[in-house]
């Protein structure tokens, strides 16, 4: 057997496994090239990348909100992969993102094989030629470049304590108080938010969101408990 299971029900590589698939991130961002960013993740964490300036991530890093939601809706159960999708990196850069679903025998999902392409070079290529090709007030008139919208985006974190910034930013914008100082509804709330987005999936976030909310560990996993009873009653 090449798998074991995890304590959140997903499959987890043993080490030969693992190995072949670090072996074929490897190949696959040195044939691609410097403008594919391939990386290899577990329920939890990046375990390989190549070319990571891309994305401007390392080994280790945080999932990406998007995984975390695809985790969180089990949207895998159904699907092999989802591609062609929106990303941004850290950089600011848009990306055109793909990811594959790494599934044990009997389909439990264990990891994820994402590709990340920047095209960035190859609009301002294309920027170019048509400037090249056209007067300025005929490219003006007759050329219309279409931009990529910015909403609904992937985006991609270098460490723990910025997914949890962004994610809180998210949730606390409307209010003007510390996190640490809001009214326990609001608090519910924030971790309402969270837990709906798979934050929770993530190792290291239950001690981070504690203490951003002044709350202890404890007191957050009866906020969670509460918030899973509420999202569906059937749970005990």
């Amino acid at each position: 057997m090449l798998w074991w299971i995890d304590k959140k029900g997903g499959a987890t590589m043993k080490e030969n496994k693992l190995d072949q698939y670090r072996q074929l991130v490897s190949f696959l961002g040195q044939v691609l090239g410097p403008d594919y960013e391939v990386v290899l993740s577990d329920l939890h964490s990046i375990l390989a990348i190549s070319n990571g300036q891309v994305s401007g991530r390392s080994v280790g890093g945080p999932l990406s909100d998007v995984a975390l939601r695809i985790l969180k809706t089990n949207r895998q159960s159904k699907d092999s992969c989802t591609l062609n999708y929106q990303g941004r990196g850290i950089n600011g850069k848009l990306l055109r993102c793909s990811t594959f679903f790494l599934k044990a025998p009997g389909g439990r999902l264990e990891g994820l094989l994402c590709i990340n392409f920047d095209d960035s070079r190859y609009h301002e290529l294309a920027q170019s030629v048509f400037s090249l090709c056209h007067p300025d007030a005929y490219l003006q008139q007759n050329v219309q470049i279409s931009q990529v919208s910015q909403s609904g985006s992937e985006t991609f974190y270098s460490d723990l304590s910025t997914l949890i910034d962004d994610m809180f930013a998210r949730v606390t914008c409307s209010s003007d108080l510390p996190d640490h100082r809001l009214p326990y509804r609001d608090k519910l709330n924030i971790v309402s938010s969270l837990y709906q987005n798979g934050v929770f999936s993530v190792k290291g976030t239950i001690p981070e969101v504690s203490a951003r909310l002044g709350v202890s560990s404890a007191t957050l996993y009866r906020y969670i408990s509460k918030v899973k009873k509420e999202a569906d009653p059937a749970i005990p």
